[in-house]
Formats: structure tokens, sequence, C-alpha cells
């Protein structure tokens, strides 16, 4: 008797218990039901906007990113040229116009970093940049005071700007890197001299044109993408003009260039105080449609002035209120 009771409670135990595990099983089983769903529910929800933006990023790699300058390079008087050389570097010539004075400074191109500045050669006001080389900076005087005519050659050294040496009885006619050419006009003909490159001393004169000697040399970097006046015969133009919300009537000016993705063009609107004009730059991303870069060129001027800015390679190069100048990457 007491066997039985002793058997029955066990078997009692053990269905007790199966239940429980069987109770316990379907309630896992349910929990991941419950998650698969919700799995099922995340991915149909976040994978086309995943695949969307995926899709927009590699079509439009611009849609977040705007263009920042490269460097900058201030003066404080008035930047009046800038001269590239073949190997990267900038000779900038600085005017005064109240004070009538001048001074060159070079820096490099692919940092805006000066190597040397603010450098005059016996001259306040009337000198020049002839040319420049890889390794040479040639400057100029005048025959006279208010005259075109060049007169005088004065070598500089291009890394250390200091003065090599000067000759003020001839013009600079070219730099063949092995012998400085120069010539003089004569009551009725010119002559011609080649000059030693190291120390500038006369090496013999010349009754022609030296032979292979271009006699309209450009020795300085000049193959540079310059923009082009806009006179409604670009959509782009226009498109841009609208998206940068500019009043038709109120534009004077526009120049522009295309270079790849981007459109990059200034404009010369009225301004309201004056019968001034502000100069402003703009780059567009024509495949996003967006304005990636924007900066104040000039607030005021009286008239527009033709090639504000200039590319090389990707680099867009501009003039900002005649004292600093910019570098940016077109990337």
């Amino acid at each position: 008797m007491v066997l039985e009771k002793g058997t029955k409670k066990l078997g009692d135990m053990q269905t007790f218990y199966r239940v429980r595990t069987l109770g316990n099983l379907t309630k896992v089983l349910n929990l991941r039901k419950v998650c698969n769903r919700l799995a099922d529910i995340f991915l149909f929800v976040t994978l086309p906007i995943f695949r969307y933006f995926s899709y927009a990023m590699k079509f439009f790699p611009s849609i977040s990113a705007r263009l920042k300058p490269l460097w900058q390079y201030s003066v404080q008087k008035t930047l009046w040229r800038v001269v590239f050389s073949h190997n990267g570097y900038i000779v900038c010539e600085e005017r005064d116009t109240d004070n009538k004075s001048v001074s060159f400074s070079c820096i490099q191109s692919s940092t805006g970093k000066a190597v040397w500045r603010h450098r005059s050669f016996n001259e306040q006001w009337w000198i020049g940049i002839e040319g420049i080389t890889n390794d040479r900076l040639y400057l100029h005087g005048f025959k006279k005071p208010d005259m075109p005519e060049h007169l005088g050659i004065i070598a500089v050294d291009l890394l250390t700007g200091e003065e090599l040496w000067r000759s003020m009885n001839a013009s600079f006619l070219t730099d063949d890197n092995v012998f400085v050419y120069g010539f003089k006009d004569l009551f009725e003909r010119r002559v011609y001299y080649k000059i030693n490159r190291q120390s500038g001393t006369f090496i013999e004169q010349l009754e022609f044109s030296p032979a292979g000697i271009d006699p309209h040399p450009q020795l300085e970097k000049t193959d540079f993408l310059f923009p082009l006046p806009y006179h409604n015969n670009d959509h782009s133009v226009a498109e841009a003009l609208t998206l940068l919300h500019i009043d038709r009537e109120q534009v004077k000016a526009v120049e522009y260039v295309h270079c790849g993705l981007f459109l990059i063009l200034t404009t010369y609107t009225k301004r309201e105080a004056d019968s001034m004009m502000k100069n402003s730059l703009s780059i567009i991303d024509t495949r996003a449609e967006k304005k990636v870069y924007s900066d104040v060129l000039n607030e005021a001027t009286p008239y527009p002035v033709p090639d504000s800015f200039f590319v090389d390679g990707d680099t867009l190069y501009y003039v900002k209120e005649r004292k600093t100048f910019v570098a940016l990457l077109l990337k």
C-alpha cells in the first residue's frame, strides 16, 4: 500500500515536470517567433532606406560635403600681380598706391607658405616682374616714369629672394637656362646681347636676334583655365542663378567656367546703397544641384573685373578684396 502511494506520487511529479518543461519550451518558441517577426519588420523598413542613401552617396558624393580653402595668403596693401613658376612657386607683387612703394614675396603653390617676403630692390615704385623660371625671378625698370617701355634686367634667386646681378643698360629678352639674352633699341636698329647667366656680364653683342630664340617668350606658367563671360548662352548658368536665388534684374555681369562636376561662377550684382557692385563667387555641384562653396571677392567695386578667378588642375585660385590670395581644392 505504501509502495503504491510512493509510485503514484513519483509519477505525478514526473508529469508535473514534463508539463512545466513543455510550457517553458513553448514560451521560448513564441519568443523566437516574436524576435524573428521584429527582425523582418526592421529589415523591411530600414533596408530600403539604407539602399536609398547608399545609392545617393554613390552618385551624389557631395550631398553633405562642402569645399574649404586649401590655404590663404594675405598682404597688407594691394595684391597687384601674381606669377607662377613651373615648379610650384608663386611670386606676389604687392603695391602701396598711396605711398608709391612696391615689394615682392614668394610662396609655395601647394601650401601658401612664404619662402621669402617683402623684398625691395633699390627702386621704390618704377619696377615690375619681367618673368620667372624654375630658379630665377627677373625684374625690370622703365625707360621713363609713366612710360610702358621696359629697361634694365635684375636677376633674383627665386628660392632666397637675393639679388644676383643687375644690368640697367639693356632690356630682358629671354633666359634659355644657359645664357640670358637682352636687347637695346638704337636710333634705327636693335642690337642684342648674350649675357652670362651667373654673373650678368656681357659676353657678346649680336646684330640679329639669336637663332632659335623666341622673341616673345612666356617663361612663367600660363596654362590655366579662365572664366568666360555669360551672355545667356549656357542653360546651366541660368539654372545656377535660380538655385542661388539671384534676381536677374540685379545682375550686371557673370563669368563662369565648367570644371568637372563643378560650375564655378562670379556674379556682379547692384548694391542698393550706391552705384557700386558686389562681386560674389559660387561653386555649384551640378550633379547634386547644390551650392558647395561661396565667398565675396569684392564687397564694393565700380566695374566688373575680368578673370577674377582661374583654375590650375584641380585647384581654384582667386583674390579676395585685393588683399587675400585663396587656393581651393576642387575635391
